[in-house]
């Protein structure tokens, strides 16, 4: 018998078919695959530890996986849905839980970072990424990247220094610069390539007696550790002016070009050994534009001005015993630069030819005493070469607002042998985690050969006065110019996290620093922060306060050093004839010298930091929080001639046989208040990153231990906005719609003008400093325009069929977008009245640029 069917029914068989087939494939598509390896906080392999498989609420497990000798786990067909992994505390290490999100058909490759015996500080939401949590360092009102985050935004020219630099608060920034820390030691620069980073942060535990910078002025870097296979990374990247933009100030584009070649390897040497290396070679043909006016009129040019770096570490770190791992590290970098400080009103004539190179020797030894004891030591030695040339040895001409021609008179010679020491105890106790150590950041012999303006510098107010020859000062120095001398820096601290109970956390610290030059038996630093968690378990409430101590930098302590009237002989002639300021038969020592000198009793300036905040979890992995910051600096670094003429008339000094005596005072004041709202966190696939507005306000009467008041006898309208005062400043830097072909990488820069002053381009009170006011006109009065910029980098991972054991190779391509609207942003106003630019830009930042990059990753 033949069994027909009616077209209906064969719609209907047809559809149950294909329910079923889809059925099973949603089936097929929610068992999800689970690998991890457990490594430990230098990146070795832990092995023979149980990892756990829990439901979300941790009360029922679904699976449990051993780690093999090389500390890999794995589920199979695991159902999609939320999850909580666990690793129960062993000896010398802590209990670690983390909540997982495992999506259909995206299988999940997991590492999990075990830390130290410690006290256990809220360990129920401990890794989840946007969670609260009561850990100092766990604040959400940090910047922090890890290396996939660093690899999906965009970043110029592999700078990730450059890129988390807009994070960072200018209150917290020292004398001599931006903090950077890493791995737990003091740098000029990160030391490795940047394929070799696996994290970075801004703000980590702010209050931290450890270091001596608050959090929002310094930036930590994590580098990779060895790792028991063999992994690697290789990048090049490129860019070509044809794809760019012109510059607003360029009448043409001039050609420029860079080429990045970069990678690291991490491996094993054998069982207990593994290394690393990491190398770059960048070469960048980049170009300044110049837009200046001359007595012929503007001028506008491009200048060439290469730069190229070739930087190389080499690691290997040994476990000496199941508790005892050492590490020894070779750095070296070097860097040539050419016509540097060319552009805006300085004339290619002014430029400097310059070389950097440093060798680093890093040891660092650390042994677990007992499961609750712990020793790091780590000693790091720096050797630094680097010289500066001027390209013209001509008299240098400096017309305020106008240009600057002539030579650079900048030739100088700079040798450092350096070395650094910390050793930290960690010591855990019942409900105590108390760290204290030592930090000497400098034990530095520095020799310096000055042979700067060996032909002298004629400033000129403004161009009508250079075309009548009537500069207003001449400078020179002359003399041996050789200059020894040691910089040592020292610091030591100790710091107790306390868990009052599972919901409240306290930290108490103190610090103490000390350093040459500036010997204060009493610059004791105390800290405190607490964390409370409210009992909704999704807000977390923060508050801290604490003192932290400048310090100078190596500038101030060579110019005392220097400037004392046998090294160099420095002097400052006012109103001299033009183009020779004396006879030539006349000596230079007969001359009234020039002196710097410190202030008795000068001691290090200090600010006071508190702050008071709330973290809040808006969805699953997404956390709010506003935090208000407030700041009190106090004794701050300025200069003042305290032997400028004398009023009323300011026409006759104090001491006729010396000339500029600038003292390095400890007078200076600030105040600072801000508020701070971030975003950060993981919303699905949509957006993952960190975005932040801050809203502040910062006074103070001094901009550095450089600068002069107008009036060296009163400081009279010098209190008023800070040299780098923002009212608002808007930075966002993640991923949108990640791990899809259409996803994009994203970093927003949006900030408000900057104060600077206008000056009456007449040297009233004839100190030879050109920075006095017109009448009634404070510092710091005009603004300069704000700053917008938008960057996008989209970029394509495709699997290679190379594979072995569970590594597998990607290669990777990338667009990058810099200021891809194309925003002119406006840099070095002119302050100067008697200027033509006076209140206009005479730079900007670049137009719009692409950069191209490839990535092999195995």
């Amino acid at each position: 018998m033949v069994v027909t069917m009616t077209s209906a029914a064969k719609i209907q068989l047809r559809t149950l078919v294909c329910a079923v087939f889809f059925l099973f494939c949603s089936h097929l598509l929610a068992q999800i695959n689970v690998t991890g390896t457990v490594i430990d906080p230098d990146g070795a392999a832990v092995p023979g530890v149980d990892v756990l498989l829990l439901t979300s609420d941790a009360k029922a497990p679904m699976a449990q996986s051993p780690t093999d000798t090389l500390g890999r786990f794995h589920f199979p067909s695991v159902p999609a849905g939320d999850y909580q992994l666990e690793v129960p505390a062993s000896p010398g290490f802590n209990l670690y839980r983390m909540l997982v999100h495992l999506k259909p058909g995206v299988h999940a490759s997991l590492q999990i970072h075990l830390t130290l015996a410690q006290v256990v500080q809220d360990v129920t939401v401990a890794s989840e990424p946007g969670s609260v949590s009561l850990d100092a360092d766990a604040n959400r009102d940090q910047m922090s990247a890890d290396a996939n985050m660093l690899e999906k935004v965009p970043v110029f020219d592999q700078n990730y220094i450059a890129t988390l630099t807009p994070f960072l608060d200018q209150t917290g920034v020292a004398t001599s610069g931006v903090s950077v820390i890493v791995d737990g030691i003091e740098m000029k620069g990160t030391g490795v390539s940047a394929s070799a980073i696996a994290e970075a942060h801004i703000n980590k535990d702010p209050y931290s007696a450890e270091t001596n910078r608050p959090g929002k002025g310094r930036i930590e870097i994590i580098t990779k550790p060895g790792t028991p296979q063999l992994h690697g990374t290789l990048n090049f990247t490129f860019r070509d002016s044809v794809m760019d933009a012109k510059n607003y100030f360029a009448e043409t584009k001039p050609f420029e070009q860079k080429r990045i070649y970069e990678g690291s390897i991490t491996g094993p040497l054998n069982h207990k050994t593994t290394f690393l290396l990491s190398g770059s070679r960048q070469e960048d043909n980049l170009a300044s534009i110049i837009h200046a006016v001359a007595p012929t009129g503007p001028v506008t040019a491009n200048v060439p001005t290469p730069l190229h770096d070739t930087e190389f570490a080499v690691r290997v770190s040994r476990d000496l015993s199941s508790v005892h791992r050492a590490s020894l590290q070779y750095n070296v970098s070097n860097t040539i630069t050419r016509n540097q400080g060319v552009g805006g009103l300085v004339l290619s004539s002014a430029g400097v030819n310059a070389q950097t190179r440093e060798d680093d020797v890093i040891f660092n030894d650390r042994i677990i005493i007992s499961p609750t004891l712990i020793n790091q030591l780590q000693l790091f030695f720096e050797k630094d070469y680097d010289p500066t040339r001027s390209v013209s040895p001509a008299q240098k001409i400096v017309v305020d607002g106008s240009f600057t021609g002539g030579g650079a008179q900048a030739n100088f010679l700079q040798t450092e042998n350096n070395l650094k020491i910390n050793d930290i105890v960690s010591w855990s106790h019942r409900h105590h985690y108390l760290k204290f150590g030592i930090n000497i950041p400098n034990l530095s012999r520095r020799a310096w050969e000055d042979e700067s303006n060996s032909a002298g510098t004629f400033n000129f107010g403004s161009i009508s006065n250079y075309e009548l020859g009537t500069p207003y000062s001449f400078t020179q120095q002359a003399g041996v110019g050789r200059t020894v001398f040691w910089m040592n820096e020292l610091g030591a601290f100790i710091q107790d996290q306390i868990q009052v109970r599972s919901n409240l956390q306290v930290s108490l610290g103190l610090r103490y620093d000390w350093q040459t030059y500036f010997k204060s038996v009493h610059d004791f630093a105390p800290r405190i922060s607490m964390a409370y968690k409210m009992p909704d378990r999704k807000t977390v409430l923060r508050m801290g306060s604490g003192i932290f101590y400048d310090r100078s930098g190596a500038q101030p302590m060579g110019d005392l050093k220097r400037y004392n009237g046998v090294i160099l002989r420095s002097l400052t002639l006012l109103n001299p004839s033009y183009p020779t300021p004396y006879a030539a038969d006349v000596a230079l020592n007969s001359f009234p010298t020039n002196l710097v000198q410190l202030e008795p009793g000068g001691r290090l300036p200090y600010v006071i930091n508190f702050s008071a905040g709330a973290e809040r979890q808006i969805v699953k992995g997404l956390t709010l929080s506003a935090t208000y910051r407030g700041t009190v600096g106090i004794a701050l670094f300025r200069s003042r001639d305290v032997n400028a003429p004398l009023p009323p008339l300011y026409a006759v000094r104090p001491n006729a046989s010396l000339g500029v005596v600038r003292q390095i005072e400890s007078e200076g004041r600030q105040l600072g208040n801000a508020i701070d709202l971030t975003i950060e966190g993981n919303a699905g696939r949509w957006f993952s990153g960190l975005a932040q507005y801050t809203f502040s306000r910062t006074n103070n009467n001094t901009g550095g231990v450089i600068w002069f008041p107008a009036n060296q006898y009163t400081l009279e309208g010098e209190y008023g906005r800070a040299d780098f005062d923002q009212r608002h400043r808007f930075n966002l830097l993640g991923t949108f719609n990640e791990n899809h072909w259409l996803n994009l990488g994203v970093a927003v820069k949006l900030y408000s003008g900057m104060p600077y002053t206008e000056t009456a381009g007449v040297d009233q009170f004839n100190t030879g400093l050109l920075n006095a006011r017109p009448a009634g006109i404070n510092r710091n009065t005009l603004e300069t325009a704000g700053n917008k910029e938008l960057d996008l980098r989209w970029n394509r991972d495709i699997p290679l069929p190379y594979k072995r054991g569970d590594i597998s190779s990607v290669f990777s391509f990338a667009v990058d977008a810099f200021n891809i609207m194309n925003t002119t942003n406006y840099t070095s106003y002119v302050g100067n009245v008697q200027s033509s630019f006076f209140e206009q830009p005479t730079a900007s930042l670049p137009a719009r640029r692409l950069q191209l990059s490839a990535r092999f990753k195995f």
